[in-house]
């Protein structure tokens, strides 16, 4: 790092700092309002060549800071995570480091190129999340989960419009250090930070003083709290399932709607064995509940080849199973190695993965009290995906997830963000059940309604309204990020342009 003097690593340093302490379980969200602000006064009067090493050394830190806990399954053993992570990590590192390289060339051409930071900024972020190696994980807008009264313009812009407002008052604190001697300048940015944060205060507290009125679901949500190395041993199936019957069995008296068991709660291919099959939906026969389940399933594809996925099973008191839902978004490098469905040479790579295939259809459970999908895990990262089930008619969002991969760590309050966030742009309740937590029942507007500890044996119970309204952003999905990518697709290629010309 011969480019980089203690001064210039420095800011970079800070500016990582304050980005890392602005995510969730810190009570810092406000950090966000200037992680951006040392990385400027670095990029004013940098070269291109120099942004983009600024830029990439800030997304390494970051990743390392923010997503350290993808590489906890070593100490589980598994060691092949340990290449894939840090591969992440400087993978990852571009995007960032992209973002720097052309808010510079634009500065160098344009003296109020710095403008274009949150169009520049909402892209990146929006094109980390498409495809299949699509990792939305440590967008901007999740720092702001906790002050629900900011993002519930959410509704109408979509986590990117939290980001690009997040990134507008960054830009503004600059300007307004940068010209803090000239008080004839200063007062713009000083009034428009005020607005930009008057205002959506203002119609957020609003908004949070409206009453839920709609049909209401009560919910069961079981939190089996079973180690991952535990689970997948065949030794203690029949325990695993022992511990879902009897947690279970213990809501019986507040007679819930649905029962929700977290994924992989069934660790084997659930309707491929008659015994536990059986027993599940003789405990929804038994409770008079429908059970969602997370299992694994596959069907024959030809001779000695099989197709499996990472399934949502409902099962219903009157008839037994009655609909799969396979997950769509698959974790890459984990679940699948991307596209190897498309490069045949991929098929031969061996990185521990689950080798699923990703599902096709957004399917709805369609219950007599509300129709529900059963979104996997990571999905719940992908907000155009979760608006889809929710313009397709989806009454309430159920998420089953295993988080115990992730220890002790961060990475289980980050995912469970997630669910706020989609609860707003959706308007519509969410019931989270994650197998070591944090399960949680979220209201339309991001409330959290009831919470489990993590690492905790338990049930939660509570009841969820019925979406009564489709919101903008469900309508039209992520328009702000797809305005922000033209933009800077726009851009990138005049500046591109006029280095070649």
């Amino acid at each position: 790092m011969s480019f980089l003097r203690s001064k210039e690593f420095s800011l970079i340093l800070l500016s990582s700092l304050l980005f890392a302490f602005a995510f969730p379980p810190s009570p810092f969200s406000f950090l966000a309002y200037f992680f951006l602000v040392p990385l400027f006064f670095l990029l004013d009067g940098s070269t291109p060549g120099k942004a983009f090493k600024y830029g990439y050394l800030f997304g390494v830190i970051t990743n390392v800071l923010l997503l350290y806990w993808i590489i906890w399954q070593t100490f589980y053993g598994e060691y092949f995570v340990l290449p894939g992570s840090i591969g992440a990590y400087l993978i990852l590192a571009l995007y960032p480091a992209l973002w720097s390289w052309l808010l510079v060339s634009l500065k160098s051409r344009w003296k109020l190129g710095f403008l274009a930071a949150p169009f520049l900024w909402v892209a990146m972020e929006y094109l980390r999340g498409l495809g299949q190696i699509g990792f939305p994980w440590l967008d901007l807008g999740y720092t702001q989960t906790t002050y629900l009264p900011l993002i519930q313009f959410a509704s109408f812009t979509g986590i990117q419009g939290i980001s690009f407002w997040v990134v507008i008052l960054n830009l503004l604190i600059y300007i307004l250090v940068k010209n803090k001697k000239n008080l004839q300048e200063v007062w713009i940015p000083i009034l428009a930070i005020v607005i930009l944060l008057a205002a959506p205060y203002l119609y957020g507290t609003r908004k949070l003083s409206e009453e839920v009125r709609s049909e209401r679901i009560k919910v069961a949500l079981v939190q089996g709290n079973i180690d991952p190395t535990t689970k997948w041993n065949p030794e203690f199936l029949d325990y695993n399932f022992w511990v879902y019957d009897s947690l279970s069995r213990l809501t019986k008296e507040a007679e819930p709607d649905l029962i929700i068991w977290p994924e992989t709660a069934c660790p084997c291919y659930l309707e491929k064995d008659p015994l536990y099959m059986s027993r599940v939906e003789n405990l929804s026969k038994s409770l008079d509940a429908d059970i969602v389940t997370g299992t694994d399933d596959y069907f024959i594809w030809g001779p000695e080849e099989y197709v499996f996925y990472n399934s949502a099973f409902w099962i219903s008191p009157s008839t037994g199973l009655e609909k799969k839902y396979y997950k769509m978004q698959l974790v890459p490098f984990a679940e699948r190695i991307p596209y190897s469905g498309n490069m045949r040479i991929f098929e031969e790579i061996e990185l521990g993965q689950a080798n699923f295939s990703p599902g096709r259809e957004f399917t709805l459970f369609e219950a007599s009290f509300g129709n529900f999908p059963a979104l996997i895990c990571y999905e719940m990262a992908f907000p155009d995906l979760v608006r889809k089930f929710a313009k397709n008619g989806a009454d309430f969002l159920v998420n089953i997830t295993n988080d115990g991969w992730f220890g002790q760590t961060a990475g289980p309050y980050q995912h469970a963000s997630m669910s706020i966030m989609r609860a707003v742009e959706n308007r519509i309740s969410v019931a989270r059940c994650a197998n070591t937590g944090i399960s949680m029942t979220v209201d339309p507007y991001g409330r959290i309604l009831g919470q489990t500890d993590l690492n905790k044996r338990t049930n939660l119970i509570g009841d969820i309204s019925k979406r009564v309204e489709t919101t903008f952003f469900s309508r039209h999905g992520p328009w702000v990020g797809k305005l922000s990518l033209v933009i800077a697709g726009l851009t990138a290629f005049l500046v591109i342009l006029k280095r070649i010309f």
